[in-house]
C-alpha cells in the first residue's frame, strides 16, 4: 500500500517505471468511448509523467494512466509533436468527493 499523502504516478521506484508501457484513457465525454491507447513511459516523478503516444491529446484533458495494474488519473498539461508521435505531459490530480 502507498503511504505517500500525495498524489503520484508509481508506488514504486520511479526510475524502474521509465520506459515502461502503459495505457492512457481520455476521460473526456466526447472522446471516452475510444479504447485506452498504448503509451510509453519517458520520465515520471511525483509531480508528473511524461508519456510518448501516437495521437493528440488536447491540453487540460483528464486521462486515466494504467501502469502494470495501478491506475491513476491525470491532467494533461502538454502535448508536442515529436515528428512519429506526441509527447504528453500528465500531471496528477488529487481525488475529491461529492
Amino acid at each position: 500500500m502507498d503511504t505517500n499523502p500525495r498524489p503520484g504516478f508509481s508506488s514504486r521506484a520511479h526510475s524502474d517505471t521509465v520506459g515502461r508501457l502503459a495505457k492512457v484513457k481520455s476521460l473526456e465525454p466526447i472522446t471516452s468511448t475510444r479504447a485506452p491507447s498504448f503509451a510509453r513511459i519517458t520520465e515520471c516523478s511525483p509531480q508528473g509523467i511524461m508519456l510518448r503516444v501516437r495521437r493528440y491529446i488536447t491540453v487540460g484533458t483528464i486521462v486515466q494512466v494504467r501502469i502494470e495494474g495501478e491506475f491513476s488519473l491525470g491532467k494533461v498539461f502538454c502535448c508536442i509533436s515529436d515528428g512519429n508521435g506526441f509527447q504528453v505531459g500528465v500531471e496528477p490530480v488529487e481525488a475529491f468527493s461529492a
